[in-house]
C-alpha cells in the first residue's frame, strides 16, 4: 500500500488522477449486464474498461504533467488488482468510507495534501481522453474550486477539485439519475461555483456494450444483439 511519501514524490505534477476500481470478481463487477451477459462475459467486459482506462492514465501522464494512483474499493491483493499497479506504475490505495461519497471525499482531501488540482474518474466511460482530463483541470481554480464531466445516465464520470469538501458528496442518491441534479443543487446552495465539460457515457447497461463495440472500445457484444 501507498504511503504518504509516495504522493510527495508526485506533487510537482500539474494535477493527479485518481482511479477508483474494484477487484474483477466474477459476479461483484458490472452487475448490471449479468442478466444478459453472464457472469463471466460481465467480467470480461470490466476487464476490458480498466485496460483501456488505464492506457488512458498512461497517455495523459506522458503527454501532460500529471500524475496517477489506483484507488480499490475491496482486495488490494488480488492479482489483478497487484498487476495493473505494477504494469501502470500506480501507487495503491484503499477505499474509505461508509458510502461513495464519503470514499471519494476521503480520496481527495487525501491527494489533495499533496496535488493542487485532483481528479476522480472510474473505470466505465472508454471514450474518456487524456486532452478531457487536461481540459477538466484546466478549469480549475480559486474562482471555480470544482469540475465535473456529467454523464448521459444522470450521473458524472469525473469529478475535479482544487478546493476539496463534504458539499459535493453529501446527500446524494448515488447510483441513480439524479446524482448530477442533485450534486448542482448542493454547489448551488453553499455558494460555490463549478464548471462543467461535454457529456460524456459509460458503459453499465446491454445497449452501451453494443454502443461501445461499434465504436472499437469493446470486443463483445450483448447476446442477440
Amino acid at each position: 500500500m501507498a504511503t504518504d511519501s509516495d504522493l510527495a514524490s508526485r506533487a510537482a505534477t500539474a494535477f493527479h488522477v485518481a482511479v477508483f476500481c474494484k477487484a474483477p470478481i466474477s459476479g461483484r463487477v458490472k452487475s448490471r449486464l449479468i442478466p444478459t451477459l453472464g457472469a463471466a462475459q460481465a467480467t470480461a467486459v470490466y476487464h476490458q474498461l480498466v485496460q483501456r482506462t488505464l492506457d488512458t492514465i498512461q497517455s495523459t501522464r506522458q503527454k501532460f504533467q500529471a500524475s496517477a494512483s489506483l484507488w480499490v474499493a475491496d482486495d488490494l491483493e488480488h492479482p489483478d488488482i497487484r498487476a495493473w499497479a505494477s504494469g501502470f506504475d500506480l501507487p495503491l490505495y484503499l477505499q474509505r468510507g461508509d458510502d461513495l461519497g464519503a470514499r471519494m471525499l476521503h480520496c481527495m482531501l487525501s491527494l489533495h495534501r499533496h496535488h493542487q488540482k485532483v481528479l476522480l474518474i472510474g473505470t466505465d466511460c472508454p471514450i474518456l481522453q487524456p486532452g478531457d482530463l487536461h481540459s477538466a483541470a484546466a478549469a480549475l481554480g480559486a474562482d471555480q474550486p470544482w469540475v465535473f464531466t456529467p454523464a448521459e445516465d444522470g450521473g458524472y464520470v469525473l469529478a475535479g477539485s482544487c478546493a476539496p469538501a463534504a458539499t459535493a458528496f453529501t446527500g446524494i442518491a448515488w447510483s441513480t439519475d439524479a446524482v448530477m441534479t442533485q450534486t448542482r443543487s448542493a454547489l448551488a446552495a453553499a455558494g460555490l461555483r463549478w464548471g462543467e465539460m461535454p457529456t460524456l457515457w459509460d458503459v453499465d447497461q446491454p445497449a452501451d456494450v453494443d454502443r461501445a463495440a461499434a465504436l472499437d472500445l469493446l470486443r463483445c457484444r450483448a447476446p442477440g444483439h
